[in-house]
């Protein structure tokens, strides 16, 4: 079995218990362990900060060590935490304890993902298809974790869905052990972490901005859907399922668009549809309302999100894939780390949900604006690359 299918299957059943601890995450530290909204979403930030860090950092281990030693290695280290949250009371029931086990397993996820995107790139004659495939199998993962994840806290309550996401882990570590060895590519010169790559600065600082607005998931749309639907946790599970369940239905479409008219342009484009769609969730009251906005936001991420890493991949040399994809991931991590608090503070606060969820989405306005004003300039970085690694 090749990289590609390896690496997505792992991360495909990774992210289905990582899920469905992460969705669920807020309101089981605001409703069971009674901590604050605003504290949830520190939670999240302080989570997000050092993940962004620990990004770059995978991100170099892998290329100096090889990627699969990284690959394995921290997923191991996420299922020894897994299984110490769903076997210790101790932890699960401590206001200080849990949400520290709940940002360690941000940060060893953090620690893999450039990695495992590296085999990807490094293992695909294309590189765009080879994203395409893997966001598949992240999001059937993601589609299904949090419904399984509703499921099981109906049945079984919270200790159903840690013990879940602790089979997921060990799972997905066991698959991780049959990935082939790509050898590391040794840097000729030392690489800091500051960059002279403006194309790559332009489009981590607008995924930054874009993460921003795929970070209220955490928070915003959990607690926002809570409410809602006064406390079903299968109807939240059934909103997150749908965008999960719509990116592995229609990606193979989305990327014969991308082909068709060009990554970038697909890049902006997806990203506005992707912005719009979590801003019309301040017009839902019910779940078929928020079904819809859901499946706005399905399509621009389905056209958008691939083809970042691609783009990142297209305007690296051979021996900073991996640095660069850790590096244009931390300022996703980073987005992911900063939004929650936008929603945490504003949430109890704002009376009107349109307001709120314009508020929390105009970030994603901001990075259309940014990749629009840049095409020129990633456009011509892009060739420069292309010409530099035939």
């Amino acid at each position: 079995m090749d990289n590609v299918k390896v690496v997505t299957i792992s991360s495909a059943i990774r992210g289905m218990g990582y899920s469905s601890v992460w969705i669920y995450g807020s309101i089981y530290m605001t409703k069971f362990l009674g901590l604050s909204t605003f504290f949830a979403a520190l939670v999240f930030m302080g989570g997000g900060i050092i993940s962004s860090f620990a990004q770059y950092g995978g991100g170099r281990i892998g290329d100096k060590i090889g990627h699969k030693t990284v690959f394995v290695v921290f997923l191991m280290g996420a299922f020894i935490l897994s299984m110490v949250i769903a076997l210790y009371r101790g932890v699960t029931n401590s206001p200080f304890l849990f949400p520290l086990s709940f940002g360690g397993i941000m940060v060893l996820n953090a620690l893999q993902s450039p990695s495992s995107n590296a085999l990807i790139s490094r293992s695909s004659k294309v590189q765009l298809k080879g994203f395409s495939i893997m966001r598949v199998g992240n999001n059937l993962g993601w589609g299904f974790g949090p419904a399984i994840g509703g499921l099981l806290l109906s049945l079984y309550g919270f200790p159903g869905v840690f013990y879940f996401f602790t089979l997921t882990a060990f799972l997905s570590f066991f698959i991780a052990l049959l990935v082939s060895r790509v050898d590391a590519v040794a840097e000729t010169k030392p690489i800091k972490f500051n960059t002279s790559n403006l194309a790559l600065m332009v489009i981590s600082v607008s995924a930054l901005l874009i993460f921003m607005v795929q970070a209220q998931e955490t928070i915003s749309l959990s607690l926002y859907s809570f409410g809602i639907f006064s406390g079903q946790y299968y109807e939240i599970g059934i909103v997150y399922m749908l965008n999960g369940l719509l990116v592995v239905l229609t990606q193979p479409l989305f990327y014969k668009i991308s082909k068709k008219f060009g990554e970038y342009p697909s890049l902006v484009v997806g990203g506005l549809i992707y912005t719009i769609g979590f801003a019309s969730y301040g017009l839902d009251s019910t779940i078929f309302q928020m079904l819809l906005s859901t499946a706005v936001f399905t399509m621009g991420e389905n056209l958008s999100f691939p083809n970042g890493y691609s783009i990142v991949a297209s305007i690296s040399r051979k021996e900073r894939i991996g640095t660069n994809i850790g590096l244009y991931n931390a300022f996703c991590s980073a987005g992911r780390a900063v939004g929650p608090l936008l929603g945490g503070i504003f949430l109890p606060i704002v009376s009107s949900h349109i307001l709120f969820w314009i508020y929390v989405a105009f970030p994603g306005f901001i990075a259309t604006a940014i990749l629009t004003f840049f095409y020129r300039t990633i456009k011509s970085y892009r060739e420069r690359f292309r010409l530099a690694n035939v």
